[in-house]
């Protein structure tokens, strides 16, 4: 009876060891393995559904790795094509940018040489009517060098990334002071270095100039340099009239517009607020005294000191 009852336990479950095994083996990726069928009508049937099964995941399999290989085929046409697109963009960005240099220094030339005969045409009609009509064409040439001085300023700005720098603010400002000798400025000297680029005295430029030309007659003017918690804060403050709350967040908009002292900005607050920007610092307006925008205005920036925060 024992012999009996082993050998009616084997048959019963050696189709269900052979069955283990062979699943065991698709489980593990070989898709062809072939599942053995054996035993009564219940295991021929199991059998049959598990290789039903299996032939089924073989086909999605194969599905898969088609769209697999087309998506790369794809993908490979994708990156040519945009490979294509960015050189042609670069090419057009270099033409650009040399048909701006060219024509920004056949501007300036036009200009300079038209202010030279102004110059000469102005010295003969000194006294005359003429001459005032004489002086506002100068001006337009002014304005005309400007815009074209800020059109080259943003394309070296536009031009692609720059290593920042460690640069002393105290020859920098110095420097931006000088050439404007007949503003009245206050500036105490500084020690502070900053991260930036060679682009930073755009920036003083700007508001120093800014200041000087819109702060009205006998304008002071006062540049501030501080040092706090790991940057510089530098200000460029006037007693001039001032500048309204309502329009000082616009200020630095391309082209921003609002009060006559807004309306002369143009590009340059613009300018420097990408700089400033591209620094990893910020650029506010501000009132001279605190809440009293009749007393003044104040242009701020801060910047990172060298060392702290920063690469260099």
């Amino acid at each position: 009876i024992g012999c009996l009852s082993a050998l009616v336990a084997h048959s019963l479950t050696r189709p269900i060891r052979i069955l283990v095994e062979d699943v065991d083996a698709v489980a593990h990726g070989d898709l062809d393995h072939p599942i053995r069928v054996s035993g009564d009508e219940e295991f021929v049937h199991l059998g049959k559904s598990i290789s039903a099964m299996v032939a089924s995941l073989k086909e999605t399999m194969w599905k898969l790795r088609e769209s697999e290989e087309e998506i790369i085929r794809h993908s490979h046409v994708l990156e040519e094509q945009v490979r294509e697109r960015t050189a042609d963009l670069e090419e057009s960005n270099r033409m650009a940018a040399l048909y701006l240099d060219i024509m920004g220094h056949d501007i300036n030339n036009a200009n300079n040489v038209a202010n030279l005969y102004a110059d000469l045409l102005l010295a003969d009609l000194e006294g005359e009517p003429e001459a005032e009509l004489l002086r506002k064409a100068r001006m337009g040439l002014a304005k005309s060098i400007e815009i074209v001085h800020n059109v080259n300023t943003i394309q070296h700005i536009q031009g692609g990334a720059r290593r920042l720098e460690p640069i002393a603010l105290d020859p920098l400002v110095r420097r931006e002071i000088e050439r404007s000798p007949l503003a009245r400025i206050t500036y105490a000297g500084t020690t502070a270095t900053v991260l930036a680029d060679d682009l930073l005295s755009e920036v003083l430029v700007n508001l120093i100039g800014n200041a000087a030309k819109f702060g009205g007659p006998g304008v002071g003017i006062t540049v501030r340099v501080e040092e706090q918690d790991g940057e510089v804060l530098v200000s460029v403050e006037d007693t001039g009239p001032g500048i309204p709350d309502a329009i000082k967040s616009r200020l630095f908009g391309r082209l921003a517009r609002g009060t006559q002292r807004a309306a002369g900005t143009g590009l340059g607050l613009y300018i420097c607020r990408m700089l400033i920007e591209r620094y990893g610092g910020r650029i506010w307006a501000d009132d001279r005294v605190a809440g009293r925008p009749e007393c003044g205005a104040a242009f701020r920036f801060s910047l990172r000191k060298a060392g702290e925060g920063g690469s260099p």
